[in-house]
């Protein structure tokens, strides 16, 4: 069984949502905006008893407490045991469509704000309540972002080490295991060296009780006594350089990666298992392991997470952002067209910081990038500050691909795009639009390039002195700028030309950079006219 589809409505801190599961679920986005509330929603409908419902559902879940607050899932892919556990919800398919399971979960206040909860599977007959036996064969377990004994080795236990423990069948070993624990027992109840320390706590313990407690009375016993269970004392500990230590003993990085590798292992038999925010304590290294482990699962997993590694693991249709507002979008299941190239391109190298947010500005290359932001903080627009994400695209010709990704058929984030004007007829042909329109639709040109822009607002001599007096360039770089003026002296394009050579565009940049002025700042054109777009939230 899977998650195919969820919708909400009327959720606090979430906008209404329709959204379709695909492979996995990658829940992405900025601090507080509500993916653990998306996450909370899900284990609500799939993995909460009907107490547990009345106990975590109030008032506060409700965006109007006047209308009802609303989870619905729909479900697909079941096992013939789980067909059987819902004769009569789920809903026969044909060979264009598969069976579905709709579960609705409907949360109601009346006027005397007394809660009323249901959760049923609307498309079936009675739409009785869910029995706790279906409720168990959806199969959903879920691990919350603060530690708990599925997350974490405390005191050297862990909630998921317990589990595989005690599914473990001894078998032919039962006797000998038993064997073994008999006799330990029989050691501590016969020990001499044990009994004169029972004879002290009995004489210790009598004097605070008002009854006399006898030496007899006190018995010492294991774990594995105490419990009826011959595995209740084992710890995993782990070999490094010869030495045994505790998983307690590990780094809080290793032990947290343990813990959900153990989780993993025992929720193995689970449909869906829903995480949030795996990376914690964890290294950039160890993060791409574990979205690796989560990943090859054979269960479904929903995360929540801040990892760009993690985030790179999963194909990009698996990927959903939370943006301010709770606003969910999702991008189109096909947005890449199969290419997987642009895919790997796009994803890999930029991940997670264009997804969360609130515009992205797409330049061609770094050196391009340097100078836009070295402009903005001068111009007191640092994008940082205002939510915005600069992401280079190795070339104008590559900005309408990119726009794929982060334009309105993918994550529909607000963009600006800055082409030299070289890339202007490529960029209008594949945006289907006129060369005319582009600024329109968010396309601001520099004109030429930024290179001539910069050099024009500093002016050519001035820059030239910079170049020269920076180090940078060896006197052989030097030479290779034309002077093609007056009495060989070297023209505004002359100079130009140099800073826009392959080799020489990221460190004319970073001089530029380093030495711009605000004056300066505020006369390159094409930036200027990004900034004001970015102010005015085009």
């Amino acid at each position: 069984m899977k998650l195919i589809a969820i919708r909400l409505k009327n959720h606090s801190r979430l906008a209404d949502l329709e959204l379709q599961v695909r492979t996995h679920l990658v829940l992405v986005g900025a601090n507080d905006v509500g993916k653990s509330s998306l996450l909370r929603c899900l284990n609500l409908i799939l993995g909460s008893s009907t107490a547990a419902l009345y106990s975590r559902i109030t008032k506060d879940d409700f965006a109007d407490p006047n209308k009802p607050f609303v989870i619905e899932v729909d479900l697909a892919d079941f096992s013939l045991d789980e067909q059987a556990a819902f004769p009569d919800e789920i809903q026969i398919g044909n060979e264009h469509k598969p069976n579905i399971l709709t579960i609705r979960l409907e949360a109601q206040l009346d006027e005397g704000e007394t809660l009323q909860i249901s959760r049923f599977a609307p498309n079936g007959g009675a739409q009785r309540q869910l029995s706790r036996v279906q409720l168990e064969m959806l199969g959903w377990k879920m691990v919350g972002a603060a530690h708990t004994g599925a997350r974490d080795f405390r005191n050297d236990r862990n909630s998921s080490l317990d589990d595989i423990l005690d599914a473990i069948e001894l078998g032919d070993e039962e006797k000998l295991f038993k064997e073994v624990a008999e006799g330990f027992q029989y050691r501590l109840s016969e020990s001499k060296v044990l009994l004169k320390l029972r004879e002290k706590l009995a004489a210790q313990l009598s004097q605070a009780v008002p009854q006399e407690i006898n030496t007899e009375e006190l018995q010492f016993v294991s774990g594995s006594t105490a419990e009826d269970d011959l595995l209740a004392d084992v710890r995993l500990q782990i070999t490094r350089d010869g030495t045994s230590r505790g998983v307690q003993e590990q780094s809080d990085g290793a032990r947290a990666l343990f813990a959900i590798a153990m989780y993993d292992l025992v929720s193995s038999a689970a449909n869906m298992v829903s995480i949030d925010e795996p990376e914690i304590h964890l290294h950039p290294t160890s993060q791409r392991s574990l979205a690796r482990l989560l990943r090859g699962a054979q269960n479904q997993k929903i995360i929540a997470t801040h990892s760009p590694d993690i985030v790179g693991a999963f194909p990009p249709e698996d990927i959903v952002v939370v943006s301010r507002g709770g606003i969910v979008k999702q991008p189109k299941e096909t947005f890449l067209d199969g290419n997987s190239k642009l895919a790997a391109h796009w994803w890999v190298r930029n991940k997670l910081e264009p997804l969360t947010s609130n515009l992205v500005i797409l330049v061609e290359g770094v050196s391009d990038r340097i100078v836009l932001q070295r402009v903005a903080e001068l111009l007191d627009k640092d994008p940082d500050r205002l939510g915005v994400s600069v992401v280079e695209t190795d070339g104008g010709n590559e900005i309408p691909n990119a726009r794929k990704v982060f334009g309105p058929d993918g994550f529909d984030i607000p963009l600006l795009m800055l082409i030299d004007e070289d890339a202007k007829v490529k960029t209008a042909e594949k945006l289907g639009v006129q060369n005319a329109d582009l600024a329109r639709h968010n396309v601001v040109i520099s004109d030429p390039d930024l290179e001539g822009e910069y050099t024009s607002a500093i002016g050519g001599k001035e820059l030239w002195k910079r170049l020269e007096n920076s180090n940078e360039f060896t006197r052989n770089q030097l030479r290779t700028c034309e002077a093609s003026g007056r009495n060989g002296e070297r023209t505004d394009e002359d100079v130009a030309a140099f800073c826009r050579k392959n080799k020489n565009k990221v460190q004319a940049s970073l001089i530029v950079a380093q030495t711009l002025t605000q004056e300066e700042a505020a006369c390159i054109g094409s930036i200027s006219t990004l900034l004001n777009k970015v102010e005015q939230g085009e």
